[in-house]
């Protein structure tokens, strides 16, 4: 088994986060659809931890929450994750992600990945 492929979709153990390559760079590229106002999570916090968790067999959006939900807070801090000073919010809920990524541009999006993986 791959070291970044967890046995399934929602076990984020196998991920260490010193094997996860910063992808933020690659996803400033991307603008943020979203107002300024009420943002939570940076989209260069969200658009990784769906990456990582699409990596290791995520197939909906929420099993992709469901992913970040289980990552260990390393690996969280290490994909940019912004925690909350009372920690009662953690990682992105299914519906931030779902609207993120519904009003996010596909092709910039696809743009950023292909650089990465180039």
């Amino acid at each position: 088994m791959h070291p970044l492929r967890p046995r399934c979709a929602g076990e984020a153990g196998s991920l260490d986060p010193g094997q996860v390559a910063d992808l933020r760079p690659y996803f400033d590229r991307v603008s943020d659809p979203r107002s300024r106002r009420g943002r939570w999570y940076s989209l260069t916090a969200i658009l990784p931890v769906c990456a990582c968790a699409v990596v290791a067999g995520a197939r909906s959006i929420d099993e992709l929450a469901e992913w970040g939900a289980r990552a260990s807070g390393e690996l969280l801090r290490a994909l940019g994750v912004r925690w909350h000073p009372l920690r009662w919010r953690r990682t992105p809920s299914s519906a931030t992600i779902g609207r993120v990524l519904g009003a996010v541009d596909g092709d910039v999006l696809d743009g950023a990945v292909g650089s990465y993986l180039a």
